[in-house]
């Protein structure tokens, strides 16, 4: 997997994740690139100059940088894994499941957002696969955010067996975000940019919040709406 832009690759250096080789652009380097160079060179990881233009050729995103990161595959625990692990050690479970997206980087974005907050696992569908324009948007934060796929509704059923509520956020909401209770073990879901939450999907959620609106637009970014409710979330338990 290829992991693209300075932040992100330095992140990826400062975590447990295995990488092959960097690269690494021809010419003057500046103090952020410098400091991906040395920290490789402290961790033993090969680092290789190269040109901008073998750079652009190999990148499977144009908005590399100019250092690109191959890394091996991780492998992340599957969700009854990751919870097993979370009781073990007293910890309650918060989770964020983005359930449809047409844009990586509103996903990268959410992963962002779920690391800073301290979510311990986003989980997308199986067709949502972790891309570099995640990876980047996400300015590094794959490297420390487990981010696993899983059937949604599987899910539901698993985490409610667990006693970990279920909270979709969705313009129709019976309550704002704010006037629910999103203490304690939580599994937040997302819709898409322009796909709903069904009914089905709804009816299985314990609560079902939204944000308010006075503006003339209708509705938010994904990313912006998940970064608000995830928010409220640490509000509550300040």
């Amino acid at each position: 997997m290829q992991i693209l832009g300075r932040n992100p690759v330095l992140e990826a250096l400062k975590s447990e994740m295995k990488l092959k080789k960097i690269l690494v652009k021809q010419g003057d380097l500046d103090i952020k690139l410098q400091e991906i160079i040395d920290l490789a060179n402290k961790k033993g990881v090969s680092v290789s100059i190269k040109s901008k233009k073998y750079l652009n050729k190999i990148s499977e995103h144009p908005l590399h940088q100019g250092v690109i990161a191959l890394a091996e595959d991780v492998r992340q625990p599957g969700l009854n894994e990751l919870l097993n692990d979370l009781e073990r050690k007293d910890i309650e479970p918060f989770l964020i499941f983005v359930r449809d997206a047409q844009n990586e980087a509103n996903i990268g974005a959410i992963i962002r957002t779920a690391e800073a907050a301290g979510a311990h696992a986003l989980l997308l569908p199986p067709k949502l696969k972790v891309s570099p324009v995640m990876v980047r948007s996400s300015m590094g934060a794959t490297a420390h955010l487990p981010v696993i796929n899983t059937n949604l509704f599987q899910s539901i059923k698993e985490v409610q067996n667990r006693n970990i509520r279920v909270v979709g956020i969705e313009m129709n909401g019976t309550k704002f975000h704010y006037e629910e209770a999103l203490k304690g073990p939580l599994m937040l879901i997302v819709g898409g940019e322009d796909k709903s939450l069904s009914k089905e999907l709804q009816d299985k959620c314990d609560a079902v919040v939204k944000i308010p609106m006075k503006g003339k637009v209708n509705s938010l970014n994904m990313s912006v709406a998940a970064a608000i409710v995830i928010y409220e979330k640490l509000r509550q338990e300040a």
